[in-house]
């Protein structure tokens, strides 16, 4: 498995207060972050860390409420329970979350952070101090990488040529200048009917490592901030999608099936074969036959995307993006904006008619008589658990943080194959002694007896790694 780039995303959601996070899952599922951070949450005490409208598969959350306690402000980071990620307390600003991350031994800051238009001169004076002491703090650390990204509200024209300079924008970009940050958004992130401006940043102090940055469209049309991301040169590793053969045994003719079955000269082919290769052969032959009669497809399983995401989904996320580019490089008109906010609604009702068809074809199934009780609780579990579907953390091992999946993996076999050892003991074992009085050399088992069992078995369960399942053996 090849690794991934450090994915950063900042997103604004005062407008519509995450939308159950639906619209982010979506978004995620095609561009996968490595870590979200999210603007004016306008969280309190109310919303408990493990509130289940705030999980997100796959990702823990980390947040900072505005201090007032109040539905105002605040931030929070998502990012994904497999990077080796530290939480710093070392910030003075209330809004305000650090984290780091460890790649082969070079450490990687990244800050998220969000400042009120509304402060008065002295409390922006504060915010400028806490800043800098922040900035100075983490390079006393000795960081590869740094990175800052929030809603500043702050303009100044040299990041976006189209801005006034702010007294804000001017400060902030001089404590910055100071530290060697560079800021790399330079198109409009915030959009208005009657001006556009540039306020959602991203400094770093390695512009460089950078491999992609821009600017997407809001998730919402009643969200004035766009979506601001960054990529870096900094690997990490994701667990890898894989790969499921799926038969639609409903659609196969079955009749034909048999008739393939019972026509094929077993003995002939078995006969002169040792046992290891009958058993290849016989398999071999069987999935053929089921492949030429029963209709069946690879598909590939990505744990990353929510259940209810379709691939009409992923190409309106596109095409969304695709527009907000045109309505930059066309001269920012109205009208081609009209067409963007128009998109934006049109993925927004699609989201939501494609989770509730997922929710309804659950309920279906657990009004169902018929449904499996395996597949019943299955899906009660789902519907009901907050619980994230483990995975294993970076493993730190002879002074080395492991991110791989497949290094992970060999790590641990390693480990677990060394506890099992034969000990040079010179130890002979004793000599065996039956436990009971009576014993068998031999037994027989006859056609009737074998399809007896084999009528037993429960389709449900999974197969082994030959693909033979229990139910083409059933048939």
């Amino acid at each position: 498995m090849s690794p991934f780039y450090l994915l950063l995303e900042l997103n604004n959601v005062s407008a519509y207060r995450f939308l159950k996070l639906v619209s982010l899952e979506a978004n995620n599922s095609v561009f996968i972050y490595d870590i979200i951070c999210l603007g004016e949450t306008y969280l309190y005490s109310s919303f408990q860390i493990d509130d289940p409208s705030l999980a997100l598969n796959g990702y823990n959350l980390i947040r900072a409420d505005h201090p007032h306690n109040v539905r105002r402000g605040g931030v929070c980071v998502f990012y994904k329970d497999t990077l080796p990620i530290k939480i710093l307390n070392i910030s003075q600003m209330s809004e305000c979350l650090v984290l780091e991350v460890i790649y082969e031994n070079k450490k990687c800051f990244i800050v998220s952070l969000y400042r009120s238009p509304n402060q008065t001169i002295d409390e922006f004076d504060s915010f400028l101090t806490k800043f800098e002491h922040l900035i100075d703090t983490i390079y006393s650390f000795d960081p590869h990488l740094i990175v800052l990204l929030g809603d500043f509200n702050a303009k100044l024209s040299s990041w976006y040529v189209e801005d006034n300079d702010t007294y804000e924008g001017r400060k902030i970009d001089e404590i910055t200048s100071l530290y060697g940050l560079s800021q790399i958004i330079s198109a409009p992130t915030h959009i208005l009917p009657n001006s556009l401006s540039c306020i959602d940043l991203i400094f770093c102090n390695q512009p460089n490592l950078i491999k992609d940055s821009g600017v997407h469209s809001s998730l919402h049309e009643n969200c004035h901030h766009q979506i601001i991301f960054a990529k870096f040169n900094f690997k990490v590793h994701i667990p890898p999608p894989y790969e499921r053969h799926i038969w639609h045994y409903k659609k196969g003719n079955i009749d034909y099936v048999k008739n393939a079955i019972n026509m094929f000269n077993w003995t002939q082919v078995l006969n002169n074969l040792d046992i290891n290769k009958q058993v290849d052969m016989f398999n071999t032959t069987l999935l053929n036959i089921f492949k030429n009669f029963v209709p069946n497809e690879i598909i590939t399983i990505d744990e990353n995307d929510p259940p209810w995401i379709t691939n009409l989904i992923k190409r309106k996320i596109a095409l969304k993006n695709e527009l907000y580019k045109c309505f930059i490089r066309n001269g920012k008109k109205n009208s081609d904006y009209e067409c963007v906010l128009n998109a934006i609604n049109e993925l927004k009702h699609l989201i939501i008619a494609s989770k509730s068809a997922y929710y309804t074809r659950l309920t279906d199934k657990l009004s169902n008589r018929k449904t499996h009780p395996k597949v019943y609780w299955s899906i009660l579990k789902s519907l009901f658990s907050n619980k994230k579907t483990p995975k294993i953390p970076p493993v730190f091992v002879n002074g080395n943080t492991i991110t791989d999946f497949k290094v992970k993996a060999s790590t641990f076999n390693s480990y677990f194959s060394s506890q099992c050892s034969i000990l040079a003991s010179g130890s002979v074992l004793p000599e065996s002694v039956p436990l009971c009085l009576s014993s068998f050399s031999s037994f027989s088992l006859n056609e009737a007896d074998l399809l007896s069992l084999v009528r037993s078995l429960d389709i449900n369960k999974s197969h082994g790694h030959d693909g033979v399942s229990i139910r083409k053996l059933k048939l």
